[in-house]
């Protein structure tokens, strides 16, 4: 980021994303659950954390093998 109009759009998005993660923590803290349901939920942010991770790096992936090309022939057409 070289120029300082690129900067001020990063602090305000991570500035946001402080403020969200603090009260989405603040409401979790406060409201009573029991010991398996914070197992249960820390478990499924886990396994959506991990599927969509694998889900972008396929992307990446068959982007980066041509995999999204547009299909192409080398036969001739006939008439």
């Amino acid at each position: 980021m070289r120029d300082r109009n690129q900067w001020a759009p990063a602090v305000l998005l991570a500035g946001l994303m402080a403020a969200a993660s603090w009260f989405c923590v603040s409401i979790w803290r406060s409201t009573p659950m029991p010991l398996y349901g914070n197992v249960i939920l820390t478990g499924a942010v886990v396994l959506i954390l991990i599927l969509g991770c694998g889900l972008i790096a396929l992307m990446f992936y068959s982007h980066r093998k041509g995999y999204d090309e547009p299909a192409r022939s080398n036969r001739t057409q006939r008439e």
